[in-house]
C-alpha cells in the first residue's frame, strides 16, 4: 500500500467518523420535563418544550436556587449558596437522563422524556 493509499483512508475514516458523530448529535431527542427535587421530594416541574423563559426561585437546604430555563429546551442553575458553584457551572441539562445536581443545597434537577439509547461515543 503506497503512501497516498494510506492517507486517502485516513481522510475518508475520519469523514465517515464524522458524519456518524453529528448525526447522533443533530438527531439525539430532547427531553420534554424537567424535574426539581429537594431532599428527594418533588418541588417543581418544567415544561421544556415550552418556547417561553422560565425561571424558578427554590429554596434549598442551604438557602435559595435560582434555576433558569432558556426555552430552547434545556435548564441549568444560574445562583446557588453553596460554597463551590460546581452546580452553577454545570453544562446545561437537554437530553432525557441528564442530571444538574447540588449536593450541599441537596438539590438534584432531572431530564425526564423518550431517548435515544445513545449515552457515549467513544473511540
Amino acid at each position: 500500500m503506497k503512501r497516498s493509499d494510506r492517507i486517502t483512508a485516513v481522510v475518508i475514516l475520519t469523514a465517515v467518523a464524522l458524519v456518524v458523530v453529528s448525526w447522533i448529535i443533530m438527531h439525539r431527542t430532547r427531553g420534554t420535563v424537567a424535574v426539581v427535587q429537594v431532599d428527594g421530594k418533588v418541588v417543581a416541574t418544567v415544561d421544556l418544550t415550552s418556547r417561553e423563559p422560565q425561571t424558578l426561585h427554590i429554596t434549598g437546604s442551604l438557602g435559595p436556587l435560582v434555576i433558569v430555563a432558556d426555552g430552547k429546551g434545556s435548564i441549568r442553575v444560574t445562583e446557588s449558596t453553596c460554597t463551590d458553584h460546581i452546580c452553577v457551572h454545570t453544562v446545561p441539562a437537554r437530553s432525557p437522563g441528564d442530571q444538574v445536581i447540588c449536593v450541599p443545597n441537596r438539590m438534584v434537577i432531572t431530564i425526564e422524556g423518550k431517548g435515544t439509547g445513545i449515552d457515549a461515543l467513544g473511540q
